[in-house]
């Protein structure tokens, strides 16, 4: 792990916008980017915000959260450790701290792709690797959102882990106040692990 303490801070939209430009289009497929504009517009309306991670004047790594007022749990929309600073351990350091930073927060929502509807299976089964590594639990509900499939964990903030049906809950929430009705019915929907849809 990177021995050089970092500082955490919250990213102006100048800051954002070289981010999104420099290393968010390098760091994650066309198709999984949201346009800049958008999450420009999410942060100004504050239902989202960035965390820029330094060694010293030098970002490290980044992780845009979703987390609309009144949302009792944020959820991690995107995150990356830049090229020189990866194979060292640094992305499970940060997202172990990552509870710290979002104060009040119960928990960190996270979408991980189906490996068996990934474009890239082995990827996709590292991410999942990743997570699991990193304490987040897989609550067996799965996630059509738009054209991609997505299992989804959740990373506890204390000491209790939200039961599943709590974690979804929490996720649809995010969508709902986001998104609004009926968008968001429109493009998410939740499956029970046995594979019946919920509804919320």
């Amino acid at each position: 792990m990177n021995p050089v303490p970092l500082t955490w801070r919250l990213l102006t939209a100048e800051e954002l916008t070289k981010v999104y430009l420099d290393e968010m289009r390098r760091d994650f497929p066309q198709s999984e980017l949201k346009p800049l504009s958008m999450i420009l517009n999410s942060e100004a309306a504050g239902t989202a915000h960035t965390w820029g991670i330094y060694d010293g004047d030098a970002l490290a790594a980044y992780l845009l959260m979703v987390r609309p007022m009144g949302c009792a749990m944020s959820q991690l929309d995107y995150f990356a450790v830049l090229p020189r600073y990866r194979a060292s351990g640094l992305g499970a350091a940060l997202l172990a701290e990552l509870p710290g930073h979002e104060n009040g927060c119960q928990a960190i929502l996270i979408e991980a792709e189906c490996p068996e509807k990934a474009e890239d299976e082995a990827m996709a089964v590292r991410r999942l690797g990743f997570y699991a590594r990193c304490g987040a639990v897989d609550v067996g509900w799965t996630e059509h959102l738009f054209d991609a499939w997505f299992r989804v964990l959740v990373l506890p903030c204390g000491r209790t882990t939200p039961d599943a049906e709590t974690t979804v809950q929490g996720l649809a929430d995010c969508y709902r106040r986001t998104m609004g009705d009926p968008q968001w019915k429109k493009h998410v929907t939740f499956y029970r692990p046995d594979g019946a849809e919920a509804r919320f």
